[in-house]
């Protein structure tokens, strides 16, 4: 009896978990902003697009259904495309880069089913100072904005993705300022930042002249740096 008991209340914490599989594909599920107009699931799963993903509202639960390959996955859910909420019931948390937090999970195959496992959560993401940082690439310029120089010959288009602009991989367009060298320029306030840059649309860079990189979740790593003031001026890189 114990047994059954225990099995039970297994089933009743997977069953009413924010993030579980069913029938081959991974079911979130949003308990709060119940009144709410539309909530819109963002996450690493669409580059953090805030209005691709709508949910369904289910007697005052907001639900949506993704097939998931396995690999480990952010979200957040953002309610009437504006306000970015973190989940309460997410099975790990992430620093979101903006004081808050991503929800985390890694989705693996076992015995040929999908299973949603716990993310961990990142206290402390070190810096690895890059020494052949040339400040000439990364600037700010007498306007008050940051410059950031890319080269990679051969692209169609460049974007820039990072905490800035929620790592959004459309929004904020590079321009090629010479044969290959490709230019973002960011309005930014006072703060840290990380930031890939994004060749056509599907291939995020790490830009190797950042000022620092660190581990960017996912094997790889995001460009650092920061922007302060010295002497009474605006500064980007490293304080």
């Amino acid at each position: 009896m114990k047994k059954f008991i225990c099995i039970l209340l297994i089933f009743s914490v997977l069953n009413f978990s924010a993030v579980l599989v069913k029938d081959d594909k991974v079911v979130f599920t949003f308990k709060e902003a119940v009144d709410a107009k539309v909530v819109y699931l963002a996450g690493t799963f669409n580059n953090w697009s805030s209005s691709s993903i709508a949910m369904e509202k289910e007697e005052g639960v907001w639900k949506i259904s993704l097939k998931l390959e396995p690999g480990t996955y952010q979200y957040k859910y953002v309610i009437d495309g504006k306000n970015w909420k973190e989940d309460p019931e997410a099975p790990g948390y992430v620093d979101d880069g903006f004081g808050g937090k991503n929800g985390i999970f890694t989705l693996v195959e076992k015995d040929g089913k999908l299973v949603v496992l716990k993310g961990e959560e990142k206290k402390e993401n070190k810096k690895e100072v890059n020494k052949n940082f040339d400040p000439k690439k990364m600037f700010v310029d007498d306007e008050g904005y940051v410059v950031i120089r890319f080269e990679h010959k051969g692209a169609d288009y460049v974007t820039i993705a990072g905490n800035f602009n929620k790592w959004n991989a459309e929004e904020t367009e590079c321009y090629e300022v010479d044969d290959g060298v490709w230019e973002a320029v960011l309005e930014l306030s006072e703060g840290d930042y990380q930031y890939k840059f994004v060749v056509n649309g599907t291939n995020w860079v790490t830009d190797p002249n950042a000022p620092a990189f660190v581990d960017d979740g996912f094997g790889g790593k995001n460009g650092f740096f920061q922007v302060y003031k010295k002497d009474g001026k605006l500064t980007v890189g490293l304080k």
